[in-house]
């Protein structure tokens, strides 16, 4: 008995209600009401299976009484009883959540039927809905692993690139925190630009490691104190290409790839490797090139001393349109970001 779909007749009239109670009792466990207040307050400490109903009661007619159910019982379905069918009736109660409805007088075996079907449909809604509330709660174990992963990743990818850059600042010291201020320069020009936040962090990272590629240059010539001869330059503008061999084949170093190759190459086409020019230098890489230049330029080197910021300035306005990209050295000549 305890596993009996429950049914609850709402009529206001007696001998239909009783008629329904008797033809369906011994399929189901069967509860009466006399009136839609009645009913309703009964579901709400006995939810049930199926509600057939009569449309015409005083207080509360059936249509009204139907949108309260399915406002306080979604899952639970609904059966009109109506002495008067007709498309009207039938329309106005599946438009509002029926699931069909009967004509009076009704035949035992149409009642059994179409109670039959709606318990039917209320099963395959509940496995649906059963369906439905497990794949929500996969993907949302799934997007937890993913973001879980990514975070692991992120983490892998942010410590590689702190040891790059620990492993550029030994090899050099002449650059020593050079790459750390120079992605902070160019996320500041980006910024400035109006990159999104995304490609800032990538541009960032990707000035970190802009020298990546020393590593293969021989330390006597990194270290030399002076100026370099023809042959030790030509081996130092090796770097980008060494660079990009060195982080080709990590996945989530492939964004920093154009910056690494590209930093030394020249708005007018005379830079190196490749003596690209203008747009066909990436713009993360000619954000790069002003503030790999800058800095450059504002640090002590073994043959020079550092530049005042009027004398970098100075430079890069002189620079404008053949070394640097003249809209982010216009940037920096309007102190739009800080030296």
């Amino acid at each position: 008995m305890g596993n009996r779909a429950k049914i609850l007749v709402i009529d206001d009239e007696l001998a239909p209600r009783e008629s329904i109670r008797i033809v369906l009792k011994d399929h189901y466990n069967v509860f009466t009401a006399s009136g839609a207040r009645e009913g309703l307050d009964a579901m709400d400490t006995n939810p049930v299976d199926i509600v057939v109903m009569d449309i015409k009661m005083p207080e509360m007619d059936g249509i009204t009484a139907l949108k309260e159910i399915k406002k306080r019982h979604p899952d639970t379905e609904v059966i009109l009883l109506t002495a008067y069918a007709s498309i009207e009736t039938a329309r106005d109660a599946i438009r509002f959540g029926a699931f069909d409805y009967l004509t009076k007088p009704f035949d035992k075996d149409d009642v059994l039927l179409v109670v039959e079907k709606g318990l039917k449909k209320k099963h395959t809604s509940a496995g649906l809905k059963l369906e439905r509330d497990t794949l929500l709660d996969r993907t949302s174990y799934l997007e937890d692993q993913v973001k879980s992963a990514r975070d692991n990743i992120m983490t892998c990818y942010e410590g590689t690139v702190k040891a790059l850059i620990l492993t550029i600042d030994a090899k050099d010291r002449y650059t020593f925190k050079h790459s750390n201020r120079v992605a902070k320069l160019s996320s500041s020009l980006a910024g400035a630009m109006g990159v999104s936040g995304k490609t800032i962090k990538e541009i960032e990272h990707a000035a970190s490691i802009h020298d990546i590629g020393k590593i293969g240059i021989e330390e006597t010539i990194l270290r030399k104190n002076g100026q370099l001869t023809f042959n030790e330059y030509e081996e130092v503008k090796k770097h980008p290409t060494i660079g990009v061999r060195i982080v080709q084949s990590v996945p989530f170093l492939e964004d920093a790839i154009p910056v690494i190759l590209h930093h030394h190459e020249r708005y007018d086409g005379k830079g190196y490797p490749g003596g690209v020019k203008g747009d066909q230098i990436s713009l993360s890489a000619r954000i790069v090139i002003v503030a790999d230049a800058v800095d450059a330029m504002m640090s002590v080197r073994p043959y020079r001393n550092a530049l005042s910021k009027d004398e970098v300035l100075s430079e890069l306005r002189g620079n404008a349109g053949t070394q640097f990209d003249p809209d982010i050295v216009d940037i920096l000549l309007k102190d739009t970001v800080t030296l």
